[in-house]
């Protein structure tokens, strides 16, 4: 275990300082079992009288009586040993060598920081005695700064120096063969063995990666990982980086044990489906909140706001201990971001640019023209052949006709030839219609530094993205600026200003303005591969339903399917958002640790969205003739956050007890208004504005809720070895009834480092170790804002005098006693290092979510129905296994491994008197006490019905309520009955992925980068409509995929088939409840993806100095390169639409984008 101890606070610089610092060692030694007789200082000479004193001690005396500061890492010095210093106006230099003389830790002293660092030999102070040639050369960081102050060691002596202030040295060295050990407190090691022909040396460190010692982000502060009592995962910006997209929330899928992250946005720059440890609510709000540098952001946001050039780290507080401090926000876990701030001494000048392409993962698998013709054809043929006693399989139309079929039982003209195997017709992919590949470009600069305490970053983002279906697009532009200043020794000043607008064209469109992968849209599964989207003369989209087919009155279906193509093309769905958000503070620091600070934030959003049709499209399965008229209409939305908090933080210690006080309180407003215009009947396609339409409606709403906060956190430290953490949090919220308002939120948590203790075995194997335990309360304010009140619902029209007047009356009944949904859990974790090389953490969690927010039935006379109440409650539980390796190495070759493996079981603990809900249309999910969140719920099949006998007798000793005929399914009796009705349905399962896990390999040699992510669950089943409705429903009213058209019954060609055979008069009971879910159409969502993989190379800094830079990295990566799964669907990621109670329903989802792209960075 390493550890790194902090740097005491320069003391305050005004003529009274001396005096001050004199009265802090006269009452640090009144403490002290040291005897101390005289201390003095002057410059760099000591003057120093101490007996028997422990190094620790010592130093701190040190620090305390000079302006020297001491950084080490506490396993580099033997801090407990007990020395006597008897020194008269001696230099510091001669101080430290009496002080460290015989033992292995060497010093280096930079200004007036001394770095203390451990010699790996046992032969400390035996100087080399052939001293004979003289290397030299630069120590800098990976992006080329130096590291003024490292310490370059010829190994196993003391003979080193100290690189100067422009990272250079020279050191004095054996003519022989030897090893050199370059080291900085922060950075890793390096060592190289070096030969008499060496003379000119460079040395590259890197910035230690996130370990045990390394500090995460916890609300309202900082803790660092050793000391932590929560469960915190962390992912920085390297991380971050090899993944390319605008959103940080796909950067960080897979790599976080816990948090699932639903790959599912529809469009360049939508929001993914995010949720920590399982669903945290049936019926509200599921997603964590995310708290960017300080400032919470509004509910809904998406991460596209901010620009993941931007982003330093990324912090996931999981449990309660660690989220508390938020309170009613925070049941549903956090994610604290952090941005980047400046770091160097002097400007630094960051440019990357990315250029690449991307195109559909995923596809439906649709059947060419030529399978399709035999489908439908043996759809028609099958409902001929079934409905008509004297029918032939070889009648021709004429002849069918006379016998009496009707339109669906007529082979389509327009197959026929296809059928006949005719070579050279059109064979038309609509999905390669609808998808495409998109160009994108991502280009940011930033210019950073830090100097006479303050530091600075500024920074600019552009990227153009195209989308991978038709006209989605994003044009997006970002700024970022942050800065902090020390206005004297006791005031701090910081800024921090966010900004993003953003240009869109989007596919999913209302109703009204149907898109080509609209969730009810269908349109392009229903196509057919025998036309074309476009205009055989001039190339141009059809604007309506395909001409062809509706020759000879004979559509494939009772009305018209539009082409998505012209849906997508001649429409407009525009959207331009705003958003801009930040905060500023003042810290006064009265007294060494004690912070006082006023911060105040604010967030502003502002969406403007345009959308028209065309006459004749967006017509949805309906007559050309029903759509006639052009539609539009213009909305905007406003959304103005303002926030508030004051905080106290005390650090001090009591020997060796150290405590860190925090006192807090918050104040928050959030105020949301929109307005919503339509238009119909316009003149033409040219004036689209809404005033030069005829029929014109408009629809406004306001909204605003107050939160008052008061909070406090107690981090207790003993010897850094025990840790106790508790914090209390009142939130008083404008959403809730009077009685109700305010809710009280708690955690308590410790924490043991039993490799710190003294009866454990100092080993160089288990080289740490902590056991943590942590309970806490939460709750979930998401209520929406006025749930107390009755609803006044319009439209409710009463006759008088003859006529009928507007009016208006209660359309949902009063919940003042509605109070917070309260997540209380539990959290036991182990973390230990093995090597000080491989890192693991394992967590165990059990959350107990109660008050849960239902509709319950109330008494007819009240005039409802239902009323929301807080009855219900549910549980989520499970493991989280996380590992990481740091510096291993094999000669040259840098290898990292990160593997992460998470469990989540859920269970209805109650309902409030009730035994299950259903949701969803046919009761497709059922969520049941004693059972997991929405469930599907559906017949299991066990077979087909392949001739009419089997069909008499399954009918009569079933006594099924449902019909049948030959060619439909066969449903499983389940509760032994002899009848075939609903209550035969069972339980197929759910979307909550029992196992979900992801790992990552990274590889570093000389110069050359490589790293591989990959991702994936377990456990995890989906209801994919468009496939069990459409694609697989057998009606041939539509294309099918391959797996129904190699798997459905004939008996003739296909006698084995084991799905229902296609039947365009398909439309018995049985063959409609095959539509909703069964075990045939609830589909196995499992998935492992190759996540990421990148290739980068660094040039080195001797060719890059000659042109003024101090790095360039180029890089070339692919994203999403390959899924593996049985899903038959688009993307088995689809299945999250905002409702916990029907999560699993996918409809008309997007592929998930495989991304080619190349870059490169530039550091000035």
């Amino acid at each position: 275990m390493k550890k790194i101890k902090s740097p005491c606070k320069l003391r305050p610089k005004f003529s009274s300082g001396l005096l001050l610092q004199i009265l802090a060692m006269v009452l640090f030694f009144g403490f002290s079992k040291a005897n101390a007789s005289n201390i003095t200082w002057q410059g760099a000479k000591v003057t120093l009288h101490l007996e028997s004193i422990q190094v620790n001690k010592l130093l701190d005396v040190l620090e305390d009586s000079t302006d020297y500061r001491f950084i080490y890492k506490v396993s580099d010095v033997d801090l407990d040993r007990k020395v006597s210093v008897n020194v008269q106006d001696e230099p510091i230099e001669k101080v430290l060598k009496s002080i460290f003389k015989g033992t292995y830790t060497v010093f280096r002293i930079v200004e007036n920081k001394v770095y203390l660092t451990k010699s790996d030999e046992a032969e400390v102070g035996n100087e080399s005695k052939a001293l004979a040639t003289t290397i030299s050369g630069k120590v800098r960081d990976t992006e080329n700064n130096p590291l003024p102050g490292a310490s370059v060691l010829q190994k196993g002596t003391t003979n080193g120096v100290i690189a100067d202030a422009n990272g250079n040295y020279s050191l004095t060295v054996p003519v022989d063969s030897f090893t050199v050990r370059v080291s900085f407190v922060g950075y890793t090691t390096v060592e190289r063995t070096i030969t008499a022909s060496s003379s000119k040396l460079d040395f590259v460190l890197k910035e230690e990666s996130l370990g045990l010692e390394d500090v995460v982000v916890i609300g309202y502060g900082t803790n660092s990982k050793e000391k932590m009592t929560g469960a915190v995962s962390s992912v920085d910006a390297t991380a971050i980086e090899q993944y390319t997209s605008t959103n940080v929330d796909q950067a960080i899928v897979g790599r976080v044990a816990g948090v699932d992250i639903l790959t599912n946005a529809r469009n360049p720059g939508d929001g993914n489906t995010i949720t920590i440890r399982g669903a945290g609510s049936i019926t509200r709000e599921t997603n964590p909140l995310v708290v960017v540098d300080g400032f919470p952001l509004a509910e809904g946001s998406s991460l596209n706001i901010i620009n993941t050039n931007d982003i330093e780290r990324v912090d996931v507080l999981k449990d309660a201990a660690s989220t508390a401090i938020y309170g009613s926000r925070a049941a549903n876990g956090l994610i604290m971001i952090t941005t980047k701030k400046g770091k160097k001494r002097g400007p630094t000048i960051n440019f990357s640019s990315v250029f690449g392409l991307q195109e559909r993962s995923g596809s439906y698998d649709l059947l060419n023209a030529y399978d399709a013709a035999k489908f439908f054809a043996d759809g028609r043929n099958n409902a001929y052949l079934k409905n008509h006693p004297d029918a032939d399989i070889n009648d021709t139309e004429a002849e069918r006709l006379a016998k009496g079929a009707n339109v669906r039982e007529l082979l389509l003209d327009y197959t026929l030839p296809y059928l006949n195997g005719e070579q050279g017709l059109t064979d038309f992919d609509w999905e390669d219609a609808v998808y495409r590949t998109g160009n994108i470009q991502n280009h940011y600069l930033n210019i950073s530094g830090a100097n006479d305490g303050t530091d600075y970053s500024v920074s600019l983002g552009y990227s153009d993205e195209e989308g991978i279906v038709i006209t989605a697009d994003q044009k997006r532009y970002t700024l970022n600026l942050k800065t902090n200043t020390d206005i004297s020794d006791q005031v701090r000043f910081g800024v921090n200003v966010n900004g993003m607008y953003a240009e869109r064209g989007l596919t999913n469109g209302s109703n009204n303005y149907r898109f080509p992968i609209d969730p009810a849209g269908r349109a392009m599964v229903y196509m057919f591969p025998f036309f074309s989207a476009y205009d055989a003369e001039n190339g141009a989209a059809h604007g309506y339903s395909v001409e062809e087919q509706i020759l000879a009155n004979r559509p494939y279906n009772a009305n018209m399917q539009e082409n998505p193509v012209a849906m997508a093309e001649l429409s407009k769905y525009k959207r331009e958002e705003f958003n801009t958000f930040g905060n500023a503070y003042v810290e006064f620091e009265p007294i060494n640790n004690l912070k006082l600070k006023s911060s105040l934030g604010y967030l502003y959003n502002n969406k403007f969205t345009d959308q028209f049709a065309p006459m004749l499209t967006g017509s949805y399965r309906r007559l050309i003739s029903e759509r006639d008229t052009r539609q539009g209409s213009e909305s905007r939305n406003d959304r103005l956050d303002v926030l508030w908090e004051n905080t106290l933080d005390y650090k001090f210690d009591v020997k060796e007890h150290s405590f860190n006080v925090l006192l807090g309180q918050s104040y928050q407003s959030s105020a949301y208004k929109s307005l919503s215009v339509t238009g119909a009947d316009f003149p033409n396609d040219i004036i689209q504005n809404i005033d030069g339409s005829t029929i014109q409606t408009a629809d406004a709403s306001r909204s605003k809720w107050v939160q008052i906060s008061y909070f406090s956190r107690l981090l207790y430290n003993f010897k850094n070895t025990y840790f106790l953490t508790g914090s209390i949090r009142t939130d008083g919220s404008s959403r809730f009834g009077e009685d109700n308002r305010f809710g009280t939120f708690g955690s308590f948590s410790a924490g043991w480092v039993f490799t710190n203790e003294s009866f454990f075995p100092q080993n160089d194997i288990l080289t740490f170790g902590k056991l943590r335990y942590s309970w806490g309360t939460t709750g979930n304010n998401q209520i929406g804002n006025y749930a107390q009140y009755a609803s006044i619902g319009t439209g409710r029209d009463y006759p008088f005098n003859g006529a009928l007047h507007p009016g208006a009356s209660p359309s949902s009944a009063p919940s003042p006693g509605l109070t917070w949904e309260t997540n209380t859990s539990h959290n036991f974790g182990v973390d230990f290092s093995i090597y000080d090389v491989l890192d693991v953490e394992v967590n165990h969690y059990i959350a107990n979510i109660s008050n849960l927010l239902l509709d319950r039935p109330v008494p007819t006379h009240t005039g409802f129905s239902s009323s929301l109440q807080n009855v219900g409650e549910m549980e989520n539980k499970g493991w989280e296994f996380i590992l990481n390796t740091a510096g291993l190495k094999v000669g040259e070759l840098e290898i990292g491994l990160n593997a992460n493996l998470s469990t989540n079981q859920n269970e209805i603990i109650s309902l409030g008197g009730a035994e299950e809900l259903y949701e969803g249309g046919s009761q497709r999910f059922i969520t049941q006490v004693g059972g997991s969140l929405a469930n599907l719920y559906g017949y299991k099949i066990i077979g087909l019905l392949k001739s009419q006998e089997e069909v008499d007798e399954y009918l009569s000793r079933k006594s099924t309520t449902l019909s049948a005929e030959v060619g439909d399914y066969i449903f499983q009796d389940t509760d032994g009955n002899d009848v075939i009705n609903a209550d035969d349905r069972v339980s197929l399962g759910d979307y909550n992925a029992e196992v979900s896990y992801g790992f990552g390999l990274d590889l570093a040699y000389k110069g050359f980068d490589f790293n591989m992510t990959f991702n994936g669950t377990l456990g995890r089943v989906a209801f994919d409509e468009m496939t069990s409705r459409y694609l697989e429903y057998g009606e041939a009213f539509s294309n099918t995929n391959y797996h129904y058209f190699n798997n459905y019954w004939d008996p003739v060609t296909n006698p084995d088939g084991f799905l229902a055979a296609p039947d365009a008069y398909g439309n018995t009971e049985t063959r409609q409840a095959s539509r909703n879910p069964t075990n045939y159409n609830v589909l196995d969502a499992d998935y492992f993806r190759i996540r990421g993989l990148q290739v980068g190379y660094t040039f080195p800094f001797s060719l890059l100095d000659r042109v003024g830079l101090k790095q360039a990295r180029i890089y070339f990566s692919v994203n999403n390169l390959h899924t593996w799964t049985d899903y038959r669907g688009m993307n088995p990621d689809g299945g999250d639409n905002g409702n916990p109670l029907n999560r699993g329903h996918i409809h008309g989802t997007t592929s998930v984008p495989r991304i080619y792209s190349t870059g490169i960075n530039l550091t000035f």
